[in-house]
């Protein structure tokens, strides 16, 4: 079951969409919303080096005013969302049947709090990167991290989504590890579905019956597509076929081929942190 739900969040009109995205998870699944920000470090840019020390200490201080501003209106905007969305306040999460939500400030290196924070938790609520090349400066990369050290699932929210409550999903299928176990983790989800479609590729339409029949007796109505088209963009043609069938929830195996071959070559991983316009779960 999905019981916690991890947010990072940063303060952002972004940020509130994905909370708003969670708290319709914790409604299916009466769980907790454990909302995480970590508090940056003013860093002194190296340029200021030979400046003054007055300038220097003047620096820190707008920069400290600057962070704390930003906490401040994560907080602001956590209280908000309890209250609109009704949200009861703990410290941790409850053992009670209900919807509750905790915000958590933390220091240090968000990468690395981040990876620690995830070790107890269900599913990784994450806004989707904004650039289109994952690997870049600061594009993607805590995505990437959590992906492929958390040992959770990671779920995209696309830009502009309007949080609702999905009843159609799809399952990209290509036979590795990683897909194997973003099928399983997310079970819960897919056992409530009105429907679960698995997309293969015409070279897998042989062995995609045990993937449906894996699934009908984990309780869904599952039944299968060929992702259409030629090409070699495997994540544009999973999108278009969800488009199709009408499925605004996708479930793939992320990195499923190397990162440096993703980097270089691009792949469906990189493709769907860019461009995804539904609920994508990846997990590694």
């Amino acid at each position: 079951m999905i019981k916690i739900i991890l947010v990072p969040v940063d303060g952002s009109e972004r940020s509130a969409e994905v909370l708003e995205t969670a708290l319709v998870i914790a409604k299916r699944f009466d769980a907790h919303i454990k909302v995480v920000h970590v508090r940056e470090h003013a860093s002194e840019p190296f340029m200021f080096g030979g400046m003054p020390a007055s300038y220097r200490k003047e620096f820190e201080k707008m920069s400290a005013i600057a962070i704390d501003s930003i906490v401040d209106t994560v907080r602001q905007q956590f209280d908000d969302f309890c209250r609109k969305g009704k949200v009861k306040v703990t410290s941790k999460p409850s053992t009670a049947p209900e919807i509750t939500a905790s915000l958590h400030i933390l220091e240090g290196d968000a990468e690395a709090v981040l990876d620690s924070e995830s070790r107890l938790v269900d599913v990784i609520a994450m806004s989707r990167p904004t650039k289109h090349r994952i690997g870049g400066p600061g594009v993607g990369e805590l995505h990437e991290a959590l992906m492929l050290h958390s040992g959770r699932p990671v779920l995209i929210v696309p830009p502009d989504w309007k949080a609702r409550r999905a009843d159609q999903a799809a399952v990209g299928w290509n036979d590795s590890v990683e897909a194997s176990r973003a099928l399983a983790l997310t079970l819960p989800w897919l056992s409530q579905m009105k429907k679960v479609s698995v997309l293969v590729s015409d070279k897998r339409e042989g062995e995609v019956g045990e993937v449906v029949d894996y699934l009908k007796r984990h309780g869904c109505k599952a039944d299968y597509h060929l992702i259409g088209g030629g090409g070699s963009n495997v994540g544009k043609r999973m999108l278009d076929t969800c488009a199709d069938i009408g499925a605004e929830f996708l479930v793939v195996g992320g990195f499923s081929h190397t990162r440096t071959r993703q980097r270089l070559f691009g792949g469906v991983t990189s493709y769907l942190l860019s461009n995804t316009n539904i609920i994508t779960v990846m997990a590694h």
